[in-house]
């Protein structure tokens, strides 16, 4: 089941964008600032499995595979357009590049596959890209990216 749109396009011009409940929208700017599931679940007064439960819901109503790819979606979607904007450190190429592909929802084991490199040595520069960018997790790194200009949808697209 998908989530009904509203009607007209996105401010990044990338379609229309699913309409989300208020605790949903809460839910997916939370995610996107770092806060944890828990964090959530108090700021909500409700517990982390249903916090976990809006993720899912918000996976399905964007059509993401991870919550760091819903995060880049809604960025698309010019639906976290309001998130602060941060100037990180300088960032290696191989990193943008791996943060590019958590950004389009794949786990280390498949970039590692895609990159040709271990998944250790991914998984390593997922941290490092994180630290950087000052990033609690992988939908908090997207953001950021997203917002310092990083990754680019059409870098995404393309992966």
């Amino acid at each position: 089941m998908t989530a009904p749109t509203r009607t007209g396009p996105s401010p990044s011009g990338g379609g229309p964008a699913p309409y989300l409940t208020d605790n949903l929208r809460h839910v997916l700017h939370r995610l996107a600032e770092g806060r944890t599931g828990i964090q959530i679940a108090r700021e909500l007064g409700v517990s982390p499995v249903t916090v976990r439960g809006y993720s899912h819901r918000l996976q399905e109503a964007l059509g993401a595979h991870t919550v760091a790819h819903a995060v880049h979606l809604a960025h698309q979607l010019g639906m976290l357009a309001d998130l602060p904007h941060r100037h990180p450190s300088a960032v290696p190429a191989a990193q943008v590049e791996v943060l590019r592909l958590v950004a389009a929802g794949m786990s280390n084991s498949q970039i590692a596959g895609v990159l040709g490199r271990a998944e250790y040595t991914v998984a390593e520069q997922v941290r490092q890209v994180r630290y950087r960018l000052g990033a609690r997790d992988r939908s908090h790194a997207v953001a950021l990216g997203m917002a310092a200009g990083l990754i680019r949808p059409q870098d995404i697209n393309a992966a």
